[in-house]
Parts: structure tokens; C-alpha cells; sequence
């Protein structure tokens, strides 16, 4: 009944276990999971779709999870409730807890070995000067401390110049307060599911096109939304397009 939780279980079980999984999964599932959702039925999250599924187990979120308590009692489910994650040590947590809860704890054990296969990687491979970056598509808000996306870019090698801010996880960042910051990178959020890219992203203010032509990394939202093995890959991808940025320290 959650999009993160859904893209997870697929990873965990054979399909013919699954009696379904919420319709916003396809999306996700398709960037980083081609066709494992073919043939598997979808939920709306309505009671008469679970009355009709009569699944053993209720994989639901936080905000879920009241309505799948209500829907786990006609059927005599049992409901798991998943957190969202904020850190690859919920993700760690999540994908044993998810591993337990479907008896694939040895499967739980290989996603995570791949991912902190990894991050030991990076950690190992950090480069000589961090990168100061920001995510910013042009709103007030930019993920910082206490949010997956700065644990994504500080495990990239790359300074989250957001992760300052005295505001806890999403802070207010507006042009000027860019301007003052002057990162060598901007990271810009987009819906598509497709990898991070260097590209002129969206439509922005004519100085963001006038300073930092050549430095926007676009990347999918939802990619960084979801706390997954994944999350991982996202941080090497970003390590490789930093190389693809101009030489030299942005100028005025």
C-alpha cells in the first residue's frame, strides 16, 4: 500500500507471493526494476480490493497504516508498518525488518551486502576536494540535514551546503541565498524516472542559466524519495557526473 515499501518487496519476493501492490508503484518500479511488476495485480487501496486479495500481510507506511489496521482485521492480515527513511541506517533497518517480515532475511542480507559493498567504495575513493552542491529546483525549501537526499550527496563526496542551515531537514533557501552560497553545483529535482544527467534541467531564473550554465545535475525526486539498496547507486551516479563538470572553481 506504499509506493517505497511495494518497489522493496519485489526486490524480496517472487511475484507469485504477492497478492498486490499499490498502481503508484509502476513508475519507480520500471526505472529501477524493468518488468518485475508484470503480471502483478494492483491496489487502490480500497477495503474491497483487499477483501478480495485476502492477503496474509499488509505492508503499509506510516500514513497507511490506520486504514490498513481497519482492512488487516476483516481479513485477518497482519499489518507491518514501515517508516520512511532518512539515512542509509534506516535503510539497513527497513530492509531487515521488510526481509523478516516476508522470511527473507538471507535476501535482506544480499541487498544490503551490495549496498554497503558500495558505499565502502565510495568512502574509499573520496576525492581530493569535495564538491559544495545544493539541491534546489527554484523553491524555498532544500533538503538538509536529517534528510536521504544530504545522506545521498555527503556519501557522493560532494558538500551539501544545505545540511548548514540551522533549520532542521528542509530549510528556506531562496536566489539570493544561493547567490551568497555560490555551490560549484546545483542538483535539480525532476518527476521523470530516468538517471541523474547534466542537462538544462527546467526552466530557472535567467542568473541560475547565466552562472551555472553547464553545472546542473538533473535527477529523478522519487529516486531519492525512497529509502532503498539503490539509494547507494544514486550516490556513484552523482560521483560520476561530477567529473563531467567544468574544470575549476565557479567564477564571477
Amino acid at each position: 500500500m506504499m509506493l517505497c515499501n511495494d518497489v522493496l518487496l519485489l526486490m524480496m519476493v517472487p511475484k507469485d507471493r504477492i497478492a498486490s501492490i499499490t498502481y503508484l508503484a509502476h513508475d519507480a518500479v520500471e526505472a529501477l526494476l524493468p518488468g518485475a511488476d508484470t503480471g502483478v495485480a494492483v491496489n487502490h487501496g480500497t477495503a474491497e480490493e483487499i477483501l478480495l486479495q485476502k492477503p496474509d500481510l499488509i505492508l503499509a507506511g506510516t500514513d497507511s497504516a490506520p486504514m490498513a489496521r481497519k482492512l488487516a482485521k476483516a481479513v485477518g492480515a497482519r499489518v507491518v508498518e514501515v517508516e520512511a527513511a532518512h539515512s542509509f541506517a534506516d535503510i539497513r533497518r527497513i530492509v531487515r525488518q521488510v526481509g523478516e517480515a516476508v522470511g527473507e532475511p538471507g535476501r535482506a542480507h544480499v541487498l544490503l551486502a551490495e549496498m554497503d559493498g558500495n558505499l565502502a567504495w565510495l568512502a574509499s575513493h573520496q576525492p581530493a576536494r569535495p564538491l559544495r552542491v545544493v539541491a534546489w529546483s527554484g523553491s524555498q525549501a532544500v533538503p538538509g540535514r536529517g534528510t536521504l537526499t544530504n545522506e545521498i550527496i555527503a556519501a557522493s563526496g560532494a558538500d551539501n551546503i544545505a545540511a548548514r542551515l540551522l533549520d532542521n531537514r528542509y530549510g528556506s533557501f531562496g536566489l539570493e541565498a544561493l547567490l551568497a552560497a555560490w555551490p560549484d553545483a546545483i542538483l535539480q529535482g525532476e518527476t521523470r524516472w530516468s538517471g541523474p544527467s547534466l542537462q538544462d534541467a527546467q526552466s530557472m531564473h535567467p542568473l541560475i542559466e547565466r552562472y551555472w550554465h553547464g553545472r546542473r545535475i538533473a535527477y529523478p525526486d522519487a529516486a531519492y524519495a525512497c529509502g532503498l539498496p539503490q539509494s547507494a547507486d544514486a550516490a556513484i551516479a552523482l560521483r560520476n557526473l561530477y567529473r563531467e563538470l567544468p574544470a575549476g572553481r565557479l567564477r564571477w
